[in-house]
């Protein structure tokens, strides 16, 4: 097949959608598709370019035998919704202009790939695949108006926005969710359950060798946004310390609530914090050896239900096992499932007691030693790239006969 795919962030940012996007496209080119990416110039989560690159309206390059297309924007830190509002409507204003008639980004595809979660590039792909015609699948690594919603926006913004990723789904031959959650609600919104397929995120395993200590170390590594909500896991955390389970908690990372952590380092004695920015993922592999387990979290909003962090596959493909903090739903089943993590959803108080009764274990390394070992077995077999890449290369396949069947 030749596959021409629309992601806002690809390789070698250093976020979910990026790797997806790369892993995927790496499999699928290894296999014999003609692989073709639009997608931005590297920024995020700076909004700074990256070394090695000098911004030009276009510019074609190979990496592998994947042929990349970046197109310019306005790029800026992700610290705010007016700027992550602001570089998406540039990435859709220059993709359009690097997309008419005689672009060198051509027409002779088989399918459309379109990743949404930013909804910029959606948008982008949606309009170029309606305009030629093209068969299209529309991948959502997020529902955008659902965030909103769990974030305090419920008003005509989300509406908006909800009608905008429904608009997405009705133009698309197939459509593709992360999660089961994500197909009840798009299900729920008139969207047939029989044109949503499930296709999760996933990780390689990556060999990493660990020391399991107590008290424990633990880790966070991504974003810190709204919807992440990583203040209060420091607030967690430092009930803990206070205890002497806790020896550290390692934050790595940009987002909206870097700053209210600034501050709480400012403004209180949190010795066992530690503060950094975003570093690239080979600088990180060593940070993954060094803690006993990771923080994944999400406010605990009904909204979020439906929501896996990718940290989670990040971290058990290295065999760390994970503390999620957040709602009821598909990501605490996951967890729960793994054997390989322990899962907080219930009020403060009572999360608080739980861990203090984990970290309180006699056997504590060696339980550690175990979900270490589950957490591994459990993304080779279930969860790897290779997996997902075929069932998404299905998809895609599926979509090529409908469309020459219309």
């Amino acid at each position: 097949m030749r596959i021409l795919y629309f992601t806002q962030f690809f390789s070698p940012e250093n976020i979910a959608a990026a790797f997806r996007a790369k892993d995927h496209s790496d499999i699928w080119s290894d296999s014999g598709h003609d692989v073709t990416v639009f997608t931005g110039w590297p920024n995020y989560p700076t909004g700074r370019l990256y070394d090695g690159y000098d911004m030009v309206p276009l510019r074609e390059e190979r990496m592998g035998r994947i042929r990349v297309f970046r197109s310019a924007s306005k790029i800026q830190p992700n610290t705010s919704f007016k700027k992550r509002i602001e570089s998406g409507i540039s990435f859709i204003l220059g993709g359009l202009k690097n997309l008419r008639t005689g672009s060198p980004v051509g027409t002779d595809y088989d399918v459309v790939l379109v990743t949404s979660g930013t909804v910029f590039s959606a948008w982008l792909g949606v309009h170029y695949a309606k305009k030629h015609r093209l068969p299209l699948v529309i991948e959502f690594r997020d529902l955008t108006y659902k965030q909103m919603m769990a974030t305090g926006n419920k008003g005509a913004k989300a509406a908006a926005m909800k009608a905008l990723e429904l608009s997405f789904c009705r133009v698309a031959d197939h459509v593709v969710v992360l999660t089961d959650g994500f197909k009840k609600d798009l299900s729920a919104e008139g969207v047939s359950s029989e044109m949503i397929s499930v296709v999760p995120n996933g990780a390689d395993v990556v060999p990493c060798e660990h020391e399991w200590h107590r008290p424990l170390r633990l880790g966070y590594f991504g974003t810190m946004g709204l919807s992440q909500n990583v203040p209060e896991t420091v607030e967690y955390v430092k009930r803990l310390a206070e205890k002497g389970f806790v020896s550290s908690y390692e934050l790595i990372g940009e987002g909206a609530a870097r700053a209210e952590i600034e501050r709480m380092m400012d403004a209180g004695k949190l010795d066992f914090l530690g503060l950094e920015h975003g570093i690239p993922m080979s600088e990180l592999e060593a940070r993954y050896a060094r803690v006993d387990m990771t923080v994944v979290s999400l406010q605990k909003s009904d909204q979020f239900a439906g929501t896996i962090p990718s940290k989670i596959f990040q971290s058990f493909a290295r065999g760390v096992p994970v503390l999620f903090i957040g709602p009821e739903g598909d990501a605490s089943e996951l967890v729960r499932r793994s054997g390989a993590g322990v899962v907080l959803c219930d009020s403060a108080e009572e999360d608080i007691r739980h861990l203090v009764g984990f970290a309180s274990k006699e056997d504590l390394v060696d339980e550690l030693n175990r979900m270490s070992k589950s957490a591994v077995e459990f993304m080779a077999r279930e969860f790897s790239r290779k997996i997902m890449a075929e069932k998404m290369t299905r998809i895609l396949s599926d979509a090529v006969k409908q469309g020459s069947r219309n």
